[in-house]
């Protein structure tokens, strides 16, 4: 009787290994921040270059994913969050995005800017979505000489079932301010 419950425990656990996971703080120590996602979401392999973690909500196409750039090389550096333009974020595609609604929040403990949008028709909406209408939320914030961007994505129908769930993620972003020890020289 035991050896059937292990036996059907191993292989409940290799078909639906979702069935045990839990929510964990997920800490990117080298990035200085962390995050508590819900079991709802399982993090996916990084798709693209700068993306620090990228999440996908369980049984939905709606994904989220955090990147960061330093903006001491950037034209950005000296600029606050409330200075940023969307159309130097989204450049050089700015002309294929229509915002739909844009406002200021904290986030992190960070003032941060966010806006929900579409893509507009064309080779940038077809290159992105393929046949199958998306829309975003993108939350751009300032940290330390940081310019983090977190945007989640979903599809036209789903999203507004499915952005709560986000947003329940990103309020739980903790930035780690611990500060490096500085050594002293020897003399």
């Amino acid at each position: 009787m035991l050896r059937r419950a292990l036996v059907l425990s191993i292989a409940l656990f290799l078909i639906f290994p979702t069935l045990f996971l839990r929510a964990e703080k997920v800490e990117s120590s080298s990035k200085g921040f962390s995050i508590t996602p819900s079991q709802d979401w399982i993090e996916l392999s990084l798709p693209f270059q700068g993306v620090v973690v990228s999440y996908g909500k369980k049984g939905t196409l709606a994904t989220f994913h955090i990147t960061e750039r330093n903006l001491d090389k950037d034209k950005t550096a000296s600029k606050t969050v409330e200075q940023l333009k969307w159309e130097d974020l989204f450049s050089p595609e700015f002309r294929s995005i229509n915002i739909r609604n844009q406002n200021m929040t904290l986030l992190g403990g960070e003032k941060a800017k966010f806006c929900v949008y579409t893509l507009k028709p064309g080779e940038f909406k077809k290159t992105m979505e393929g046949s199958l209408p998306a829309k975003y939320m993108n939350y751009v914030l300032i940290h330390q000489g940081k310019l983090f961007s977190i945007t989640f994505k979903d599809t036209e129908d789903g999203f507004a079932l499915n952005y709560p769930s986000f947003l329940t993620v990103i309020r739980t972003l903790q930035f780690d301010d611990s500060k490096p020890v500085l050594q002293r020289k020897s003399t």
